[in-house]
């Protein structure tokens, strides 16, 4: 039987909203954190059903991983779902760091084997936070883009992310232009090599229409020890749409973690 809790986590002053789904039998666990990309559009309206082609929900994924035996943390970013804030590249790498952290501190979790789950620009942030904290264990890459760049229509951008919902302060951002070129920080290129020796799994579909396969084997070729690449023939962009990459995330992991 797996429980789960919610909290508000408190980040900087930033509350996000996260849910802990938790293994039966006695823990610690070893420790998973899922951490979701940009959103495909503007927020639902509450109540509203979810688009025929999503797949599992989050919740569905993070209670599988916990059924697997991972005490699983779902988290929104800030400027998503239900956290507060709003989107800049660098913040959700600050959210991240809480998040870790915390989970850090949790009774459940064995802090010895926290590993993270990363899609999309979640996979960008954690391959930033595993480089910069050597408390986790290992990553498992899922689409993730080898470069995050500046941005070259940054008003345009701006006025887009105000439409869908994830910049939501009307004097957001202080300076446009350092809003700009926080993804040049972010890059996933150059920190992945700072990942070895410990586990990474870079998983990428070769059907996906967002980011380029590409970027799985630039970032296999920068990363270190300890590398893996799995390239998943049919398999697109949307993590929770692709049971085939989400048993290939958690095969992988539950042969590093579990046990």
């Amino acid at each position: 039987m797996v429980t789960s809790d919610n909290f508000r986590l408190d980040p900087s002053g930033i509350e996000l909203a996260a849910t802990l789904f938790v293994p039966a039998g006695d823990g610690p666990h070893p420790g998973l954190v899922i951490c979701h990309g940009m959103p495909a559009g503007p927020r639902p309206e509450p109540g509203a059903p979810p688009a025929p082609d999503v797949g599992l929900s989050y919740p569905g994924v993070a209670e599988w991983c916990a059924l697997e035996g991972f005490a699983t943390l779902i988290f929104n970013f800030r400027g998503t779902g239900e956290s507060g804030g709003n989107f800049h590249a660098m913040g959700w790498a600050h959210d991240l760091d809480a998040v870790i952290t915390w989970m850090l501190a949790r009774p459940e979790v064995d802090a010895s084997r926290l590993a993270l789950l990363g899609s999309s620009m979640g996979a960008a942030v954690a391959t930033y936070a595993t480089a910069h904290r050597p408390e986790v264990a290992g990553l498992v890459s899922f689409a993730g883009p080898a470069e995050t760049r500046a941005r070259a229509n940054p008003a345009e951008d701006l006025e887009r992310m105000r439409e869908m919902g994830i910049i939501r302060d009307p004097d957001f951002p202080p300076s446009l232009e350092e809003w700009a070129n926080e993804g040049l920080e972010l890059s996933p290129s150059r920190w992945v090599s700072m990942i070895a020796p410990r586990p990474l799994l870079i998983l990428h579909g070769d059907a996906d229409d967002v980011v380029s396969p590409d970027s799985a084997h630039v970032l296999y070729e920068r990363a270190g020890e300890g590398k893996e690449l799995r390239m998943l023939p049919g398999v697109g962009h949307r993590f929770r749409s692709e049971p085939t990459a989400m048993a290939a995330a958690i095969e992988w992991l539950r042969a590093r973690f579990v046990g």
